[in-house]
């Protein structure tokens, strides 16, 4: 009797953490993703960028940046999917950011990050969520 009893506690405390862990749901559609890369070395970097998706990663693309330049880059998912996280590596950093608060947006919306090889507090690489927009 005990085992059952703690069975079932288990299973309705799962359940009801289980709204916590699905990714975010949305009535918009995601339109676009800028990332702004920033290369404040003295030499030539180039930036790794991958968006994950709830229907997997998309493919990785490579974006070479010259010295104290910044580019701006924009991806576009082809279907209509929810964005998990942004992945990125320059050089020896690699570093993710999971895709914040753009839950209950009825628009269609963009999302905005930063990318840095050097920033300007502490001169280490950054990848961050900036901004999300309906578009």
């Amino acid at each position: 009797m005990q085992r059952r009893h703690a069975l079932l506690t288990a299973t309705a405390v799962l359940s009801g953490f289980s709204g916590c862990i699905a990714p975010f749901t949305s009535s918009g559609s995601l339109s676009e993703v800028s990332v702004e890369l920033r290369n404040a070395d003295d030499g030539a970097r180039t930036f790794h960028l991958a968006l994950e998706t709830e229907a997997g990663m998309l493919d990785w693309d490579s974006h070479r940046v010259d010295a104290g330049v910044d580019e701006l880059v924009t991806m576009a998912p082809d279907e209509d999917v929810s964005p998990v996280a942004l992945h990125g590596v320059v050089e020896d950093f690699a570093g993710s950011v999971d895709v914040l608060g753009v839950d209950d947006l009825d628009e269609n919306y963009c999302l905005q990050f930063h990318f840095w090889y050097s920033h300007p507090s502490d001169e280490r690489p950054q990848l961050a969520q900036v901004a999300d927009i309906e578009c």
